[in-house]
């Protein structure tokens, strides 16, 4: 079985970009059909960030995934294209 795909997230990003929106982990976590404890790890930078989790709560924040992804150059980016 081939490894998931990751992104090197920025969680300090990701966690403001849910405050922004006045969402809490359990309200985020709820709208991208993740976890709560997961949520806060990807956060706190304790796991990596499948990407398909990554697309998911990207997409219930309405930002594009490079928006929270170190290995980019548009970590300001914040509406979905």
């Amino acid at each position: 079985m081939p490894p998931t795909p990751t992104i090197r997230q920025n969680g300090a990003a990701l966690r403001q970009f849910r405050e922004d929106r006045g969402l809490s982990v359990t309200d985020l976590a709820h709208l991208a059909g993740v976890s709560p404890p997961s949520l806060r790890n990807w956060e706190l930078e304790n796991r990596a960030l499948p990407r398909t989790k990554a697309s998911r709560i990207c997409a219930a924040l309405s930002i594009r995934v490079d928006a929270i992804d170190r290995d980019t150059e548009s970590v300001n980016v914040q509406v979905a294209s």
